[in-house]
């Protein structure tokens, strides 16, 4: 994008006479791949000099000492329940927070979201706490909210009660990362889910370095393993 920006200033003259983000001298005047060889292996090849690669970073994921005290800092059930399902499901929040009354199965302990992209329907299991809390905030809200199979999983704690957004829940977050002076995000979770799951004897396995076993990457509905999305 800088190389772009001076060679339209470069072209008007009204820049350096020379542009400060060349291409590597291999492909001066020519673009990456612009004569490859479809029978030969893509090789990789340096874009331009000065432009160094950014490093791939580790996903996060919230330690458990970290994840007691974070929980332990949320003011409500909606809280608690909201946290537990995205720690235990390994759902994205959007997901979650789409989820209606009807998408919970407690006795089978799952609960059913519409994954992004594709929108099918997935049933993903949680853990028991989840659902403990769940109903804990249910029965908090019941006589105040519609409870029916196709109004909203989670709402607003004050009025005018309204579906609770992903802007919302993310606010919550940040103050309770604001008390304990962290920075987690609501994705940092959906990390901390796949690690668990890896960490764990369950069937499905997750690896943030290599594809070791496809049923994770569904569980977190990615097509493979190590993608954060």
């Amino acid at each position: 994008m800088l190389r772009g920006f001076y060679e339209i200033h470069l072209e008007a003259g009204t820049g350096p006479m020379v542009n400060p983000f060349p291409l590597s001298r291999a492909r001066r005047g020519g673009r990456a791949h612009a004569h490859h060889n479809p029978a030969e292996l893509w090789r990789p090849e340096r874009t331009g000099r000065y432009r160094p690669k950014v490093p791939q970073r580790i996903p996060r994921q919230i330690p458990d000492e970290h994840f007691d005290a974070l929980f332990a800092g949320l003011c409500s059930h909606r809280d608690r329940a909201l946290v537990a399902f995205f720690c235990s499901s390994g759902a994205r929040a959007a997901e979650l927070l789409g989820a209606s009354c009807g998408d919970v199965d407690p006795g089978a302990q799952l609960i059913t979201v519409i994954r992004k992209g594709s929108r099918a329907l997935q049933q993903l299991p949680a853990s028991p706490d989840a659902f403990v809390w769940l109903r804990l905030y249910q029965a908090q809200m019941e006589g105040l909210v519609s409870l029916a199979a196709d109004e909203p999983l989670f709402w607003t704690l004050r009025r005018p009660f309204r579906q609770l957004s992903y802007h919302a829940a993310r606010a919550m977050f940040t103050r309770a990362n604001r008390a304990l002076g962290a920075n987690w995000t609501l994705h940092d979770l959906r990390h901390t889910a796949a690690y668990r799951m890896e960490m764990s004897d369950v069937p499905f396995d997750a690896s943030f370095g290599t594809v070791r076993d496809q049923g994770a990457a569904r569980e977190i509905g990615h097509d493979a393993v190590g993608v954060g999305a």
